[in-house]
């Protein structure tokens, strides 16, 4: 893997995988094939970090930060310094921080005159655009994070914006675990758009994307890592993917995961058959550290499940909700730090509010914008909404739901995802997803008459669409890649 990785370092498009660092923020380590590779594809390696600002160095050396001679620098005089920003689109800002013997929010290239001299640090964090679907996020490499600027000297810094590979795209997991991505401007009117990104990756059905644009996979076979972690990088759909991490967990049952998602920290929860719930501590490695996957136990075990688990997500207060046998369940954040054998501390029968109420059983969860939980009935072919005010309880409850939408008997409904304007996205018969609006999910419908989603798209290389993200997701999501 690392000859691989090496000749891939030739390639700019593909800097970000050759040169990474972590920011970890708590877990622990694990032993493995493993680092924090950013999405961004700059100039100088991997942009982003788990803190939103990219000043990886670029070309410049401690002697930046010193004076020509090589002793320390001392502010003395005025100089002059020039920024020079790429890589953006004219409608999007920069964002970078000049901080040092002079201070300054910079937007754009300038020329600063008459500054003071001394040492001075350039920070640059992501930027977005508005778009109203899925936004594109820019990561920034800088020339000269670090310098002096001497008297009667003109410092140039060069902060070189690019794209995260995955943003400003709608995922799916195709047949044959080929992972499709459509750009936002393909998703406005229903037909069948050739794929803005298509990626060959070992998935199975479930998938997560971290901050960085990087994703985490279940494997699609017993022969693959039981999870495993991609670049953003790879998402591009060059080069034969290699993960950066890959984790093999002593899972006897298959298919061995059924779920994943992350929480606010950056650590994976997988949810397994044999109802147990596993989390994975964020890895603190390096990309490289070994190319095998590697045998780990999980760091979390939750257990206290009568029926089989299915999906997971976590609310915005950090407790994790999860799916099984129909039910919807919650484990307080409070618990999430040790393994746990006990009953959730909610459990959850959500009925239709028909004159005479059905059962609706929960497979897939998500939440939408404003904290409210959806839920994707597989056999029923409907997703339902749990108003957030009937999330708090404790015990067990039999809760009404507050909308039930069902769509054509041909769907197969599997994990849905919401844009940024809060339509629903979800997948449909054989080749086919599409879009509920707002106003369609407010208005509760039947199998004798079904809602048809207001925009639907085709492709015939698809199969069935198992399972929807965006990257970035919308920045009211409670989801380990939500963005300000």
């Amino acid at each position: 893997m690392r000859a691989a990785l090496f000749s891939l370092c030739l390639v700019p498009v593909l800097f970000a995988a050759c040169s990474s660092s972590d920011d970890p923020k708590g877990g622990s380590s694990h032993a493995g094939a493993a680092g924090q590779t950013s999405g961004g594809a700059g100039a100088g390696g991997a942009a982003g970090s788990a803190d939103d600002s990219a000043g990886a160095a670029g070309t410049s050396g401690a002697a930046d930060a010193a004076g020509s001679d090589g002793v320390s620098c001392v502010e003395l005089g005025q100089g002059q310094i020039k920024l020079v920003v790429t890589g953006l689109p004219a409608t999007v800002a920069a964002s970078i921080t000049l901080s040092g013997a002079h201070e300054e929010s910079l937007s754009e290239s300038t020329t600063l005159t008459d500054v003071d001299g001394g040492s001075y640090t350039v920070s640059a964090e992501r930027v977005y655009d508005a778009d109203p679907l899925v936004r594109t996020a820019y990561d920034a490499q800088i020339s000269r994070p670090e310098f002096c600027l001497q008297d009667g000297r003109t410092q140039t810094v060069t902060v070189s914006y690019s794209k995260i590979v995955p943003s400003n795209q709608l995922w799916t997991i195709g047949i044959d675990s080929t992972l499709f991505g459509f750009a936002s401007d393909k998703l406005t009117s229903s037909g069948s758009p050739v794929p803005t990104s298509t990626a060959k990756l070992p998935v199975g059905t479930s998938m997560a994307f971290d901050r960085d644009g990087n994703l985490w996979v279940a494997g699609a076979s017993v022969a693959d890592p039981t999870v495993a972690r991609y670049a953003a990088v790879w998402l591009a759909g060059v080069g034969v993917p290699h993960p950066d991490f890959a984790y093999n967990l002593p899972i006897a049952c298959v298919p061995a995961i059924k779920g994943v998602a992350l929480d606010g920290s950056g650590n994976v929860w997988l949810s397994a058959c044999g109802k147990q719930v596993f989390r994975i501590d964020r890895p603190e490695e390096t990309p490289g550290a070994n190319e095998e996957p590697v045998d780990i136990a999980a760091d979390v075990t939750l257990s206290g499940f009568d029926e089989q688990n299915e999906d997971l997500a976590f609310d915005s207060a950090g407790n994790l909700w999860v799916a099984a046998g129909g039910q919807v369940l919650r484990f307080d954040r409070a618990r999430l730090g040790s393994d746990d054998s006990d009953a959730p501390d909610l459990v959850l029968d959500v009925t239709t509010d028909d004159a005479t109420p059905r059962a609706l059983a929960a497979n897939f969860l998500t939440f939408d914008l404003a904290g409210n939980l959806w839920a994707s009935d597989f056999v029923g072919n409907a997703v339902f909404e749990i108003a957030k005010a009937g999330l708090g309880a404790t015990g067990t409850h039999q809760v009404v739901a507050k909308a039930h939408v069902t769509i054509d008997v041909q769907a197969v409904i599997s994990r849905p995802a919401f844009d940024d304007q809060g339509s629903l996205w979800l997948s449909l018969a054989t080749g086919q997803f599409g879009k509920l609006t707002a106003a369609q999910l407010a208005v509760s419908s039947s199998a004798g008459a079904p809602t048809v989603p207001a925009l639907m798209i085709s492709n015939s290389d698809m199969g069935y669409a198992d399972g929807i993200a965006f990257f970035p997701a919308a920045s009211a999501l409670p989801l380990a890649s939500a963005q300000p």
